[in-house]
């Protein structure tokens, strides 16, 4: 009795394994032969992806800061593929006309060639050969001034022909090709650049999101001033110099700044709740735009702010930025509350910029 029972316990021992066997054997045929198959949680498990590119483009609404701004009339279509001798950035010297300011914009005439012959004795006879000085010619001058602002902000520069058939998010471009006209940009960037904190570009550049400024004189649509292309590895702003410049740099400039922001974990979950109940991003109501009824009550610098969250932070620090200072952000208004919400999470996350030290953009606020 006892060894029947032990030869049915090897039966049932090897029908097991048998059944064993061939489930094994199946699984691996439908591990071979399947796309559904289960996830190993160590080896299937994909890193989570960066978020992908934005472009953020912004257009001549957004350029209104201050009340008496004026916008650079739109060339003929005939000549804004030309750049011509006498061409000129924009003036946008009523940012900086009050006490407030301390923009210190350089002279644009440097490195311009012959600019400064009237140094040099024009008597041929009191110079002796061989001690000649040389005088930088005005592109010369242009790419020792680009190598500098590169340098110092850790940041890269691109004009004239390297920005040849540049695109982004399906607008075409129109390079700048006069060498005045760069000049004077590149002096302005140079000053713009000033008014950030020691360290601030080059903080985000280690961060990993390496900047690229792209100097053009106009897009395919004339309306746009500036546009951010990011994520978070790369960014390139590019600005239209027929069009204000400052104004578009410190717009452009704060969708660099955010997306970095957002690199490092912050967010803005609270701003909506510092709009009208009623109110949804997308719809304008010109009546709510501080550009167009300038009341210190409304809840947007202008029509653009409304937009998108985005458009309305990028254009709330555009105005903080500014030369005058706009009512819209007197203590305690609606525009103030924002800028103040921009101010605390850019010094919560960046290590160059301390909440002992009044930043530029902080004056207002």
């Amino acid at each position: 009795m006892h060894t029947k029972k032990k030869k049915n316990l090897v039966f049932y021992a090897k029908v097991l394994i048998f059944f064993s066997l061939v489930l094994i054997g199946t699984g691996i045929f439908i591990d071979f032969h399947s796309d559904t198959r289960l996830i190993n949680p160590i080896d299937d498990v994909s890193p989570v992806r960066e978020e992908e590119n934005t472009i953020s483009i912004t257009t001549v609404d957004g350029s209104e800061v201050v009340p008496g701004n004026k916008i650079t009339n739109i060339k003929d279509k005939t000549d804004k593929n030309q750049d011509n001798a006498s061409e000129k950035l924009p003036d946008t010297s009523s940012q900086t006309s009050n006490e407030n300011s301390n923009i210190n914009i350089p002279n644009t005439n440097v490195g311009v060639g012959g600019g400064n012959t009237n140094t040099t004795n024009n008597n041929t006879g009191g110079q002796t050969g061989g001690n000649s000085v040389h005088v930088p010619s005005i592109d010369e001058a242009n790419e020792s001034l680009r190598r500098s602002i590169e340098t110092t902000y850790g940041i890269t520069i691109k004009y004239g022909r390297e920005t040849y058939g540049y695109t982004v998010g399906g607008i075409s471009t129109v390079p700048v090709e006069n060498s005045t006209t760069i000049n004077a940009a590149l002096n302005r960037l140079k000053s713009a650049f000033s008014l950030y904190p020691s360290g601030f570009f080059t903080e985000i550049r280690n961060g990993g999101i390496p900047l690229s400024v792209i100097l053009i004189n106009s897009y395919s649509d004339e309306s746009i001033t500036g546009v951010t292309d990011s994520s978070y590895t790369y960014a390139n702003i590019s600005i239209a110099l027929m069009h204000p410049f400052e104004d578009s740099f410190y717009h452009e400039s704060y969708h660099y700044i955010e997306r970095y922001l957002f690199k490092r974990g912050a967010n803005y979950n609270s701003w909506n709740t510092l709009n009208p109940a009623d109110f949804r991003y997308g719809t304008i109501i010109n009546n709510y735009s501080y550009a167009n009824t300038f009341s210190d009550s409304v809840p947007f610098v202008n029509n653009y702010a409304q937009t998108s969250d985005a458009e309305d932070r990028a254009s709330t620090f555009e105005y903080m930025m500014a030369g005058s200072k706009a009512s819209c952000l007197n203590y305690g208004r609606p525009v103030w509350y924002k800028a103040s919400l921009i101010k605390n999470t850019i010094e919560a996350v960046f290590n160059t910029v301390s909440p002992n030290v009044v930043e530029y953009w902080e004056r207002y606020v």
